[in-house]
């Protein structure tokens, strides 16, 4: 499986078929095949060999989580939450999973210019319940502080109460600061 044969599909891809016949349930082999398969353009059968590694080891959380990446390069949000949703389940106290949900919830609500205010709202106020989550199982969680503050920001934006948009952005501001302190804390070694 060397770079010679990696970057020539025709000589990777009956090896990633042969990986995948020696060890049915690896999912990292029905992944792999997946990935040259949408690099090639071949997005259905590289749909299937995503959803094939999730039937090879659906009790692993990591293959919704290949899943997911891939609808998120295909830019389809509904099934990449349903797969970070499923991610979730399976690992409900990993702040991680709840801080991936957050982070694409972000990209999604402050990208995406065709949502409605009210479905960006939605989409803020789900990532904002699941970046809560992380910073519950995790507080000192630097990343998903700064997420939360993002995604405040985007409420604020839309927040139409001048007070309410203050509090929000003040609410952001000091986890800025606090996600500053704890980094400055963990740099030092305190």
């Amino acid at each position: 499986y060397g770079p010679d044969k990696l970057d020539d599909f025709d000589k990777a891809e009956p090896i990633a078929k042969k990986l995948i016949e020696l060890t049915p349930n690896e999912p990292v082999n029905y992944q792999a095949l997946g990935k040259l398969y949408e690099d090639r353009g071949m997005y259905d059968q590289a749909e299937e060999m995503f959803k094939k590694a999730v039937q090879a080891k659906p009790s692993d959380p990591s293959v919704f989580t290949a899943l997911a990446g891939y609808y998120n390069r295909q830019g389809d949000f509904d099934k990449l939450m349903e797969n970070i949703r499923k991610n979730i389940e399976l690992e409900p106290q990993n702040p991680e999973a709840h801080y991936r949900l957050a982070t694409y919830s972000w990209d999604k609500a402050s990208r995406d210019f065709r949502l409605s205010d009210k479905d960006k709202m939605a989409i803020i106020t789900d990532g904002l319940t699941a970046v809560d989550k992380a910073l519950q199982i995790k507080p000192d969680y630097v990343e998903a502080m700064t997420y939360k503050g993002l995604l405040l920001r985007l409420e604020a934006n839309l927040e139409k109460d001048s007070a309410k948009q203050q509090a929000l952005l003040k609410e952001a501001n000091d986890l800025k600061d606090k996600s500053e302190e704890i980094r400055k804390k963990k740099a030092t070694g305190a």
